[in-house]
């Protein structure tokens, strides 16, 4: 077994104390669950072929489930003094149990007797002042030990979580001075409303032969730093060296191309900010065929024309920029839109004026589709942003396919 942890008490001090201050200040107790933070355990649960993920916030009264990601049952709550994650959140790296049934640290522990964990690997996560509020963990019901490959992935992805928590935290705010900007480029429509003056998220696209390529992205932060980073980014990906035309068979162009030669580019920037970027990127033939990558977004879905047509989330593997090595690139998906049929794509910002969920965003397509107009639609969420008066810039782009 690996473990960072050499101590198996986690008594009063007071450094325990500002590690538990660090967690109340984080904001996030009591609240329900967010697809910022879903989406990472989605991720963990996918990449780590485990069938039980969480995030969690630990404290010392208790480990607060914030993100489930469980077959069967809901998430549990443990008392502090029962769980894995104390020794995570009290040491450094990922910490690992190979064998519960085999730990006599862990053995009698309701993870273990009652919901049948076998093995367990997390890592702690940390505030902006250092101090570790929680972690993000995987367990299975089998023995297991993560490979090398693995293990780095799973500190990927907590530094993924890190940066969400950091930017959720309260005391961010910034005055309110919202600005509606909608586009109409034939087939595509567009809503931005910053949060403060300058906004984190980006959208562009622009029209090449015989199709379009659009961008939907999200910066981690808010205001001009995070402002700086979306228009360096979305300035690379419109350059003229990063062509987004091109099929599977040229490695030198289409959407993976682009966002390779953007993160490549961008990767400095990023590690020095310790900032991290979720983008969908893609290249809408008229055709109706779509080309597009997906860093850490999965924001995305087709809305059938067809109304008893289910809606499809176009889900990823891939983690942001700034997470996920740029040298090792993003993979290429495609799709064939039928006429009529809707591409949307939005920043979680919109999921905020919900319930924070993913479902929301099945809600927000099912209501695109109800609507007789595009332009309709945008209408109706700006003016949610302003009834909701959400605290995270909201960006929706719309991509319809025309008849032919």
């Amino acid at each position: 077994m690996s473990s960072s942890s050499s101590s198996s008490s986690f008594g009063p001090s007071d450094a325990e104390d500002r590690r538990v201050a660090s967690v109340a200040a984080t904001g996030l107790l009591g609240t329900g669950p967010e697809e910022r933070f879903d989406r990472i355990t989605r991720l963990a649960q996918e990449l780590l072929d485990a069938p039980m993920s969480y995030l969690n916030l630990v404290d010392d009264v208790s480990l607060v489930v914030k993100s489930p990601q469980v077959v069967g049952e809901p998430a549990p709550r443990f008392p502090y003094g029962t769980a894995f994650c104390e020794y995570t959140v009290h040491g450094v790296g990922v910490f690992e149990v190979p064998d519960a049934q085999a730990d006599p640290r862990f053995a009698h522990t309701p993870a273990v007797t009652e919901f049948g964990v076998r093995s367990y690997a997390g890592v702690p996560l940390r505030a902006g002042d250092g101090e570790a509020v929680g972690t993000l963990c995987v367990m299975r019901p089998d023995p297991r030990t993560l490979s090398a490959a693995e293990r780095a992935r799973l500190a990927e992805l907590g530094r993924w979580a890190e940066g969400e928590l950091r930017a959720g935290a309260p005391g961010r705010s910034v005055p309110l001075d919202r600005s509606r900007g909608l586009r109409v480029d034939g087939v595509v429509s567009a809503l931005s409303v910053p949060f403060g003056e300058v906004s984190g998220d980006l959208h562009s696209w622009r029209r090449d032969g015989s199709g379009l390529t659009v961008t939907v992205g999200d910066v981690m932060g808010k205001g001009v730093v995070a402002g700086g980073l979306a228009e360096r980014l979305r300035a690379s990906l419109d350059s003229p060296a990063g062509p987004a035309s091109g099929s599977d068979s040229d490695p030198d162009s289409g959407p993976a191309a682009a966002l390779a030669r953007a993160a490549r580019e961008l990767e400095p920037r990023l590690a020095e900010l310790g900032a991290f970027v979720t983008l969908f990127h893609a290249r809408v033939d008229d055709s109706g065929r779509v080309d597009y990558v997906d860093a850490g977004h999965g924001l995305t879905v087709v809305v059938p024309a067809v109304p008893t047509a289910p809606v499809e989330r176009l889900a990823s593997r891939d983690l942001p920029l700034g997470v996920q090595d740029a040298a090792s690139g993003w993979a290429m998906r495609s799709l064939q839109l039928q006429p009529g049929d809707t591409l949307l794509s939005v920043t979680d910002g919109v999921l905020e004026l919900d319930d924070s969920t993913l479902d929301s965003l099945l809600r927000l397509a099912e209501d695109l589709r109800a609507r007789s107009d595009v332009d309709g639609f945008l209408d109706g969420v700006a003016a949610r942003v302003e009834v909701a008066g959400t605290d995270d810039d909201v960006t929706v782009l719309v991509v319809t396919v025309p008849p032919r």
